[in-house]
């Protein structure tokens, strides 16, 4: 095998929709699952992204990192959901290299969201694996080392993510 083939760039090549519509999306992009909320998350759709990451996580030769997107419009999730994302911190994230936790909004809603993800990370039992930013591209230079095993960019990071971000209530 010629080292080309090892070490293939992916920067240009899409990300994978594993779920879309009109409150969110789940994509994977080399080794990184990005996901974005837009809307109100629900159990239904909270869990289908956790079973997602458990295949994802199992099937990887290479460490997974994530990026996990709130909107500034994303309400706050109901008990339920909180319970499917406290399980992708607890059995998920805690197999995976890195999480990134982006909270766009207004200082008071991201100062929020990061005091329930911090709240949710200083309870669970393992290490946490998680970072709190406030924007995308803070958020790509958290990922960027866990980058080289599945050959990408932080650019390729970014322009997954805003590919993505463009599909959540687009017409199918």
């Amino acid at each position: 095998m010629t080292p080309s083939v090892l070490t293939r760039d992916i920067s240009s090549v899409p990300a994978l929709v594993r779920v879309v519509d009109d409150v969110h999306v789940v994509g994977v992009w080399g080794t990184t699952l990005i996901q974005i909320w837009r809307g109100t998350p629900t159990a239904t759709l909270s869990a289908e992204v956790n079973r997602i990451a458990r295949g994802l996580v199992a099937s990887s030769v290479h460490p997974i990192a994530s990026l996990f997107i709130v909107e500034r419009g994303s309400p706050t999730p109901d008990d339920e959901t909180r319970k499917n994302f406290a399980a992708f911190s607890r059995d998920i994230v805690s197999r995976m290299s890195i999480s990134v936790v982006v909270a766009e909004g207004s200082g008071f809603r991201s100062a929020l969201v990061r005091a329930v993800g911090v709240t949710l990370t200083t309870i669970l039992p393992h290490s946490s694996k998680f970072r709190f930013v406030n924007d995308l591209t803070s958020a790509v230079r958290l990922i960027e080392p866990h980058l080289k095993a599945g050959g990408g960019t932080p650019q390729g990071l970014t322009a997954a993510a805003e590919e993505l971000r463009a599909k959540i209530g687009a017409p199918r």
